[in-house]
């Protein structure tokens, strides 16, 4: 940050910032006609050629263990994801949902609830236009980390073989609430509208994006499970008090060795 200068932004948003690569979005109350004719005449300095193309992401697995004077010991685990248009994509976001995706999730069922071993724990799954990215988030006390790592790499590994219809079903029907409450407010709508344009080139109907959510099933979600595992090798850092982390560091291991 403190190598940030005026000279250095201005080039920045002069080399990225161009007409060709810029989206503008309205939603709400709004006049299709006059919102073109006012984005024509005040985008209007927004000339040349199309930004450059952005170096396409590479996701880099490893370890980082750091001791820090915590009250508990915070792990977080990532693995490489999907890109918006994979076909996969919808069936990675429903298992992801099923191991850790609320208080109904495996993970927080087994590792919260049935062993008291944390007071959170989450797993997700965010879908850029060129990769993806799954998280999993867990903080517990120290004493308690080795059997929350045990117990983890389990239902991960339990769940791309034995995840069932009742639990699909339950996570497909949560992704379409979701949906539905998602577009409550034009900044939302707004947003979304965005993010489809970027990754489509066009917008989404809704109606295209539940087909896509009803056609999971436990077969695919099973398998976008065991793609997920088999992708990448994984990616976590541990923060927290004591000696004994890097045992904690392990789960990166396990998961490369059940992957094998």
């Amino acid at each position: 940050m403190r190598s940030f200068r005026p000279d250095r932004l201005r080039g920045y948003l002069a080399r990225n910032y161009r007409a060709p690569g810029m989206i503008v979005v309205a939603a709400g109350a709004v006049e299709h006609a006059r919102i073109v004719d006012e984005v024509q005449t005040r985008f209007a300095a927004f000339s040349g050629p199309a930004a450059p193309a952005p170096e396409k992401a590479r996701f880099q697995g490893g370890t980082l263990v750091e001791p820090r004077d915590l009250e508990q010991v915070h792990i977080a685990l990532a693995l490489e994801g999907l890109p918006t248009g994979d076909a996969e994509l919808y069936s990675l976001q429903v298992f992801t949902a099923v191991l850790g995706g609320g208080m109904s999730s495996r993970l927080f069922q087994e590792v919260r609830e049935a062993r008291g071993l944390c007071y959170a724990i989450n797993a997700f799954h965010m879908p850029y236009k060129d990769t993806g990215l799954f998280g999993l988030y867990a903080g517990t006390d120290q004493a308690d980390a080795p059997e929350l790592r045990r117990v983890v790499i389990s239902e991960i590994a339990a769940a791309t073989e034995s995840l069932n219809e009742t639990e699909v079903a339950r996570a497909k029907a949560q992704m379409k609430a979701g949906l539905l409450m998602a577009l409550e407010s034009s900044e939302a709508r707004a947003g979304q509208l965005a993010r489809q344009m970027l990754a489509y080139g066009r917008p989404v109907p809704l109606d295209e994006i539940v087909a896509r959510v009803d056609a999971v099933t436990v077969a695919s979600a099973r398998a976008a499970g065991r793609s997920l595992i088999a992708r990448s090798r994984p990616a976590i850092a541990v923060l927290g008090p004591g000696s004994g982390l890097e045992s904690t560091a392990a789960i990166a291991e396990s998961l490369v060795r059940r992957a094998a």
